[in-house]
């Protein structure tokens, strides 16, 4: 049973928003992948409630209170199952409200971690269905931990399924240091914004480089343009990552404030993490995880 899992940064590719509906979400169109350059989660010892420690360069930005996702995810597969209270160690690197998933990537993990002890496991779908709790980004950051892959998800995000194949890429992460919360995000993007048509563009079962950079030249992110205006730094970083040599595609993930760019080689990917750690609070290099099939 393993004690130790990497929380897997989530990308947006692209992330197309509808208008806000009377129930208080939007409808989202995103195409996600993931990496292994976010936080480390481990289970250190039993305990008598679900607690959590938290170490590390970030540690200072989060809270680990009650409300925490690691905590909340532990209550939640509790409920389902005969889970014994455990103490949770997060050593903390990624940026709070990065829009790289970092919280709900971390509830994820551990949602996924914790299963893998339990006498009565959930299956794959029970996780899934437990991961709503976490969000509406739940279900797609566990996803890859249970069969690898780039995502889907529509809906309120809780509609996820396969993505396409992608040919073998690497992704350098850039955040400027600004913490861009997601509901101010919103809100500006519910003030200034006329939605654009929700569906992302068509995606093939397997895509070459040359599909990659097609699919982001034709596809967007609805909450850039209300980012960059909370935090203008997001446009610095996008221009600066965009002008790496060997940079496929760069684009802001989720809410913000973390840029990322798309590159064939370890060597340019770590490269532009070089470049850019003067230039950012965070920067980072890592492949995207194994490709998963067709929707």
């Amino acid at each position: 049973m393993p004690h130790r899992v990497a929380a897997l940064a989530k990308i947006n590719l692209a992330l197309h928003v509808g208008a806000l509906r009377a129930d208080g979400y939007h409808p989202v169109d995103t195409l996600c992948v993931f990496a292994p350059a976010g936080d480390v989660l481990e289970v250190t010892a039993p305990a008598e409630a679900f607690s959590l420690e938290v170490t590390g360069p970030e540690a200072i930005s989060l809270a680990t209170g009650a409300d925490n996702l690691i905590l909340r995810a532990a209550r939640l597969l509790a409920a389902q199952t005969s889970l014994k209270p455990v103490r949770f160690r997060l050593s903390k690197y990624v940026p709070v409200a990065s829009g790289i998933g970092g919280g709900t990537s971390n509830g994820a993990a551990a949602l996924w971690l914790l299963n893998q002890s339990a006498a009565n496991p959930l299956s794959g779908k029970g996780l899934m269905d437990c991961a709503r709790g976490l969000g509406a980004d739940g279900p797609v950051c566990l996803a890859p931990y249970i069969s690898g892959g780039t995502y889907r998800a529509r809906g309120i995000g809780h509609e996820v399924s396969s993505g396409p194949a992608l040919p073998p890429l690497w992704i350098c992460l850039a955040n400027p240091g600004e913490a861009v919360p997601t509901g101010s995000v919103f809100r500006r993007f519910d003030a200034d914004t006329v939605p654009s048509p929700l569906s992302l563009p068509a995606l093939p079962p397997r895509m070459s480089v040359g599909d990659v950079v097609r699919f982001m030249e034709r596809s967007r992110n609805d909450l850039a343009g209300p980012a960059r205006a909370i935090c203008p730094a997001i446009a610095d970083l996008e221009s600066l990552m965009g002008d790496v040599p060997g940079c496929l595609a760069s684009r802001m993930s989720g809410s913000g404030a973390t840029v990322f760019g798309l590159f064939a080689s370890r060597m340019a990917a770590e490269t532009a993490a070089r470049r850019l750690q003067p230039l950012s609070r965070w920067a980072i290099s890592a492949p995207l995880i194994s490709q998963g099939g067709p929707s």
